[in-house]
């Protein structure tokens, strides 16, 4: 998405309770990518370093 225009929030809150009522969950990049024992190659795969 984009957030350097005008429609993007405001259309946001129906964008996000669209995607919850179909039964997903939104998450943050950052809680999708193991911190530990693991590394993101240059062709950004996570890979366990153990």
């Amino acid at each position: 998405m984009h957030n350097g225009t005008e429609n993007t929030a405001n259309s946001l809150e129906g964008i996000i309770k669209n995607i919850q009522g179909k039964g997903y969950n939104i998450l943050k990049i950052s809680d999708l990518i193991y911190s530990e024992n693991y590394e993101i190659d240059s062709n950004g795969v996570q890979k366990s370093n153990v």
